[in-house]
C-alpha cells in the first residue's frame, strides 16, 4: 500500500495541483464555445441556469457562473424551481438567493423563483416532468435563451428535486417542437463519486480527462478570484451556513471545477 501511495497516488495528486494552476493561468486551454452554431453571430447571448433550491447556484455551479460573469457578451439568468421552503424558510431563502445572484453579476430581475405547490422542496415527493419542462420552456422562450445549464441524471447529491430538474429540462429540449427550429444547447453538470466530490482541486486531472474525451463535454475552472466569488455568494445564504456546508466550501470540487455533458 505504501508503494502504491508513493508511486501512484501522490504523483497523480501533484499532477492535478499543477494542472489546476496551469488552467487558471491559461484558461484558453479548456475554453470551448457553449452556444448553438446558429447563435454564433448573436451579439448578446443568454444563458439560463435551472436549479432546484436557493444555494444550488453557488454550491454546484460557481466556477461556471464566475467564468460567465466576466464575459460582456453573455447575459446570465437563474431559474430556481422552489423557494427552498422545506424548513419553512422560503421567504428568507428567496431574498438570500437574489443576493447570491448579484454576487455573480446578475441583476435581481434576472432571478426567477417558482412557488408552486406541485413543485415542493422535498426529497421525497416526485415532480411531474412535463410540468417542469413547461415551466422551463416558458422562461427559455420569454428570455430568448441560447444555452441552459442544469444537473445531470444523478443530481450531484442524489436529491430527487435535482434529478427532476434535469429530467424536465431534458424533456423540454428533446420533445418541444419549438426547439427543432430555434436551437438551444443544454448541458448537464457531471455527478462524481464521493472521493472525487470532496477532493477539491485534486480532481482536476480526472476532470480534464473527462472534458477532453468528447466534443460534447465542457469544463470550467474557478481561479482564486472565481473561488472567492463562490464563497461570497454562499455567505449570502446565511440561513444555510451550518458547519458541514462550511467544510463543503473548502473541500468540494464543485467550488473549483465544473464538468458538463451536452444533453441534446
Amino acid at each position: 500500500i505504501q508503494m502504491i501511495l508513493v508511486h501512484v497516488v501522490v504523483p497523480l495528486l501533484l499532477a492535478s495541483a499543477v494542472l489546476y494552476a496551469l488552467l487558471c493561468w491559461r484558461p484558453a486551454l479548456i475554453e470551448r464555445d457553449i452556444f448553438p452554431q446558429e447563435k454564433q453571430q448573436k451579439k448578446q447571448k443568454h444563458v439560463l441556469f435551472v436549479t432546484a433550491h436557493p444555494d444550488d447556484e453557488c454550491m454546484f455551479f460557481s466556477p461556471t457562473l464566475a467564468y460567465l460573469s466576466r464575459r460582456p457578451d453573455v447575459t446570465v439568468s437563474l431559474l430556481c424551481l422552489t423557494t427552498g421552503n422545506h424548513d419553512q424558510l422560503g421567504d428568507v431563502r428567496k431574498k438570500e438567493l437574489v443576493k447570491s445572484a448579484v454576487t455573480f453579476g446578475m441583476t435581481p430581475d434576472s432571478v426567477i423563483i417558482v412557488d408552486d405547490q406541485y413543485l415542493p422542496d422535498s426529497p421525497k415527493k416526485a415532480w411531474n416532468v412535463a410540468l417542469v419542462a413547461k415551466t422551463v420552456e416558458a422562461v427559455v422562450v420569454a428570455g430568448d435563451v441560447d444555452t441552459v445549464f442544469t444537473f445531470d441524471q444523478r443530481g450531484v447529491s442524489g436529491h430527487q428535486n435535482h434529478i427532476a430538474a434535469y429530467m424536465g429540462v431534458k424533456h423540454m429540449a428533446l420533445t418541444s417542437q419549438r426547439f427543432k427550429f430555434q436551437k438551444i444547447n443544454v448541458y448537464a453538470l457531471e455527478s462524481v463519486g464521493l472521493a472525487r466530490k470532496f477532493s477539491s482541486i485534486l480532481d482536476t486531472l480526472f476532470a480534464f480527462g473527462m472534458a477532453a474525451t468528447g466534443t460534447n463535454n465542457r469544463m470550467f475552472i474557478a481561479d482564486l478570484t472565481g473561488y472567492s466569488q463562490g464563497i461570497q455568494a454562499m455567505l449570502m445564504h446565511e440561513s444555510q451556513l451550518v458547519w458541514f456546508r462550511k467544510l463543503y466550501l473548502v473541500f468540494s470540487r464543485y467550488m473549483f471545477i465544473n464538468t458538463y455533458t451536452k444533453v441534446n
